[in-house]
């Protein structure tokens, strides 16, 4: 079994993906259980919203983006979600105790962007899609000089 940290940045309450569940490569799948402990939970809703998926959809593609640096002999790298072209949701929340499966499958990967397909389904019921979704991912070269000029000027005075 992956080690899930080795390969996605996020620590909780902000990791929100449990495990890999299986890899190729082209395509990864993670699983989760949703529970009050998730950043995004609203007590509200009875779970967490459906728009929270793009960010499960997000780690899974890290995991993806991190294997793909180790078949190539390199060091694992940093990725930015950048795009979702296309976020369809045939649910409003993900229901708290829903046990899900987040797959991502890379469409398109040139230099330092990768376009994935993404999908999120109840993992007993795989043929029916909670939420699908076109998504990129960005590489920098100097991921710490990206963010450090992406900041907003003052932001560190507060």
């Amino acid at each position: 079994m992956l080690d899930i940290e080795r390969y996605i940045p996020h620590r909780p309450p902000m990791r929100l993906v449990d495990r890999v569940v299986s890899a190729s490569p082209n395509k990864v799948v993670s699983s989760l259980q949703v529970s009050r402990d998730n950043i995004f939970y609203d007590d509200q809703l009875g779970g967490v919203p459906a728009w929270a998926g793009i960010e499960f959809m997000a780690q899974t593609a890290a995991v993806w983006l991190g294997l793909a640096d180790e078949r190539a002999g390199r060091a694992i790298a940093p990725a930015f979600l950048v795009s979702t072209r296309h976020y369809s949701a045939n649910v409003p929340v993900f229901a708290e105790g829903a046990c899900l499966d987040v797959a991502v499958e890379v469409a398109v990967s040139e230099a330092q962007v990768v376009a994935f397909n993404g999908s999120i389904y109840a993992s007993a019921h795989s043929d029916h899609h909670l939420v699908e979704a076109v998504f990129s991912a960005y590489r920098p070269d100097d991921a710490t000089g990206y963010l450090a000029a992406s900041e907003p000027p003052g932001l560190n005075k507060w």
